[in-house]
């Protein structure tokens, strides 16, 4: 028997960690079948469509985010341009 505490420790989390491995030449070999069942017009029953880690993908949507803020900062900016301008016009015209 213990000493009773004010205070309980956390317990320790755990975690299944399934780790992911790249196999290119998998990768390659799975994407040129796609590519030939595509053009033969052959349907996989029963496959949904999944997200597949692929060489540059990070990188894509990494420049595709960088994009649109950089977008969303013009934008922004001719906001308030627009507004400064009409609140002059307003009031000293």
């Amino acid at each position: 028997m213990g000493i009773p505490r004010l205070f309980r420790l956390p317990q320790h989390k755990q975690f299944t960690y399934e780790p992911i491995y790249y196999d290119e030449r998998k990768e390659q070999l799975r994407e040129r079948i796609k590519k030939i069942e595509d053009e033969m017009g052959m349907k996989r029953e029963g496959e949904e469509a999944k997200r597949t880690l692929s060489k540059g993908s990070f990188s894509y949507y990494h420049d595709r985010k960088r994009k649109t803020q950089k977008y969303s900062s013009i934008r922004l900016i001719l906001i308030l341009l627009f507004l400064i301008f009409v609140t002059y016009y307003l009031f000293f015209y």
